[in-house]
C-alpha cells in the first residue's frame, strides 16, 4: 500500500508541473504582440465591353464558311466522288484494316476474301466500294485487288490513284 501512495504521488506531482508549464507557454503566446492581417487586395473595376452587331457577327448567327476567289474559280469539269449513293459495309474501314485473305471462282467471276477489322469476311467484286477514300474495286485476281480511290486535293476537285490490297499469306 506504501507504493500504491508513493506511485500516486509522484504522478500526481508530475501532473501539476505539466499543468503549470502548459498555463506558463499559454501565458507567454498571449503577451506577444499580435500581427495585423494583410490588407485585402485593390480589386480592378469592371468595364463592360459594348457589342456593335453592325462590325461584328451575331453571336446567336451560325457562322457561313469562308469563301475564297480560288474557291469560286474551281473548273466545272474536276473529278469528284458520287457522294450521294449509298455507302457498302467495307467503307467504313482504312485499307490499313482491311486484308485479303484469297479467292473464290465460278462462272459468274472471280471475288476477293476480305477480312475487316471486325472479323468478319467479306466477297468483293469488282464494282464494290471499300475503303475510306471513295475506293472502288477495278480487278480481282488472285494475288491482288485493284482500286481506284479518290483523294481530295484541298480546293474542292478531287485525284484519283489506283492502289492494291495485295494477298496475305498466313
Amino acid at each position: 500500500m506504501r507504493t500504491t501512495l508513493t506511485l500516486l504521488l509522484v504522478l500526481g506531482l508530475g501532473a501539476c508541473t505539466d499543468q503549470e508549464d502548459l498555463r506558463q507557454y499559454v501565458a507567454e503566446v498571449r503577451s506577444r504582440p499580435s500581427t495585423p492581417p494583410e490588407p485585402i487586395p485593390a480589386v480592378n473595376e469592371y468595364v463592360p465591353e459594348s457589342y456593335a452587331p453592325v462590325e461584328q457577327r451575331s453571336p446567336f448567327a451560325t457562322p457561313r464558311p469562308e469563301t475564297t476567289a480560288s474557291q469560286e474559280l474551281l473548273p466545272k469539269d474536276c473529278e469528284q466522288p458520287d457522294t450521294a449513293r449509298e455507302k457498302q459495309p467495307l467503307e467504313r474501314y482504312s485499307l490499313g484494316n482491311l486484308s485479303m485473305r484469297g479467292t473464290l471462282k465460278n462462272a459468274g467471276g472471280i471475288r476477293a476474301l476480305v477480312l475487316a477489322q471486325d472479323g468478319e469476311t467479306h466477297l468483293v467484286a469488282a464494282g464494290d466500294r471499300l475503303g475510306l477514300n471513295y475506293g472502288e474495286v477495278t480487278a480481282v485476281s488472285g494475288e491482288r485487288i485493284r482500286l481506284k480511290e479518290y483523294v481530295p486535293d484541298g480546293r474542292g476537285c478531287w485525284n484519283t490513284r489506283e492502289t492494291t490490297l495485295e494477298l496475305v499469306a498466313e
